[in-house]
């Protein structure tokens, strides 16, 4: 028996949206959560169209063919989406709409196509599916004149894995009484750069150093609403069940207290070692985190996992998307041998009829206008600039006194240091790989000039 996708009615409004549409198909994007039980679609968001197709339509009578896809531009669209999820949401598939004549060959762009945008959303995680993880991705295919529907999943873990029926539910108000979950994590991590490393090889070294900060969130304790629960347990046990009539779906939350594993136990042996650094990059800062889980018998360990895995996920994006700043607008004038850039400022969004929040990340002088802009390029929703909840996240103190530190302030307080507008979005995305590159020079160039003295 397939796996049952149980489909916000909006989805199949939004599909439907695109049956009159003068191209001859449509690709996008779905999101939603998976359980062991069941699954869970929320939003559809179709691809964006290439600035040059957009601008100048009159340039490109032909209709484009389902062979012209651009499974690159799909890829690169998917990997931005990532960025927007809170925890417990995922980009679990995609869907095409065809006309009946290319419904023949639209299976095998599908197959195609959901490897491809699964490799792009995981490349740059901190983390990796587990065991127990579903590794199911959807595909689905619309044919706008029948208006018949096929879905499908592969096994993404398999790439030999071949398409299993699956069952497309359509029902309201999917997500109103999902559980949010949310936690405050103090961030002070030192990146050291070796100096036998070659300049290409700096993002290995910040990789390198977030994997092992990664390390110490997997090990963490957390408490939910002061208490340490069994990870096999529901969520919800022990709750008071409302009365009927007066519940509040949505609104109730569980705060949660991350307790990182000490550096050293007593009894054990020292195994610190002596590493020769031209320089170091220092992320400081608090972030807000966020996660959602479904209310159908939510296990406790899906919860914390759901909320670990966002940890790891904003603070790597902020990051990346620094980087890409970095390159796109040149690093600002310092005068300061230690130079500070603060990382980007996570801004909430509402998803429409429903209490889960996305997410998007602002520049140091970015406008809440612009986030608007892209929420729209990036996930085709119109959000009011008066919905947008923008977290308070705080310094966390001094820097530290040592020569050739690369401060990247990891704050959403008061900037160290205003960037330049650069919204990375997927005008530049078919080349990121270039641009990450280039990233690297640019940093190399500036720890060239911070080395430690002997």
């Amino acid at each position: 028996m397939g796996r049952s996708y149980f489909v916000e009615e909006a989805v199949g409004q939004y599909l439907s949206s695109f049956i009159s549409t003068e191209k001859n198909y449509v690709t996008g994007l779905l999101i939603g959560q998976c359980s062991s039980q069941r699954d869970y679609i929320l939003l559809a968001v179709r691809t964006p169209s290439k600035e040059e197709q957009s601008e100048s339509p009159k340039r490109n009578p032909i209709q484009p063919k389902l062979s012209d896809l651009d499974e690159e531009w799909i890829a690169e669209h998917a990997n931005q989406v990532s960025r927007m999820l809170p925890g417990g949401l995922l980009v679990l598939g995609v869907f095409i709409i065809t006309s009946p004549e290319q419904s023949k060959d639209a299976q095998t762009v599908l197959r195609k196509l959901v490897f491809t945008v699964e490799k792009s959303t995981m490349k740059s995680r901190l983390w990796r599916l587990m065991e127990n993880d579903v590794s199911d991705r959807v595909t689905l295919h619309f044919c706008s004149v029948t208006k018949k529907m096929l879905c499908r999943t592969y096994d993404v873990r398999d790439a030999k894995s071949s398409a299993k029926p699956a069952d497309w539910k359509y029902q309201s108000n999917v997500s109103s009484s999902w559980l949010p979950l949310e936690c405050a994590v103090g961030i002070n991590l030192l990146i050291p750069l070796s100096a036998t490393s070659a300049s290409r090889e700096i993002h290995k070294n910040i990789r390198s150093g977030l994997t092992d900060w990664a390390a110490q969130i997997e090990k963490s304790i957390f408490l939910i609403n002061g208490q340490v629960k069994e990870e096999d347990s529901e969520l919800l046990e022990g709750q008071k069940k409302a009365s009927r009539g007066t519940s509040q779906p949505g609104t109730q939350t569980f705060n949660v207290k991350v307790l990182l594993p000490l550096p050293q136990r007593p009894n054990d042996r020292c195994t610190a070692t002596v590493q020769v650094c031209k320089g170091s990059i220092n992320v400081r800062g608090v972030v807000k985190c966020r996660a959602y889980v479904h209310s159908n018998k939510p296990k406790v360990k899906d919860a914390i996992q759901a909320l670990k895995r966002d940890i790891l996920n904003t603070v790597s994006d902020r990051c990346e998307i620094l980087l890409e700043d970095l390159i796109l607008n040149g690093a600002p004038d310092d005068d300061s041998n230690r130079p500070c850039h603060a990382l980007p400022q996570r801004v909430f969004t509402p998803l429409a009829g429903s209490y889960v929040m996305l997410c998007d990340y602002m520049l140091g002088n970015e406008s809440v206008r612009e986030i608007q802009e892209h929420i729209l390029e990036m996930l085709d929703q119109n959000v009011p600039t008066e919905d947008f909840e923008i977290s308070e996240e705080i310094n966390t103190g001094t820097y530290p006194e040592m020569s050739g530190a690369f401060q990247m302030d990891g704050t959403d307080g008061e900037p160290v240091k205003k960037l330049g507008k650069a919204r990375p979005v997927l005008k530049v995305g078919a080349n990121m790989g270039m641009v990450l590159a280039a990233a690297v020079a640019l940093l190399a160039a500036a720890f060239s000039f911070h080395y430690f003295s002997n």
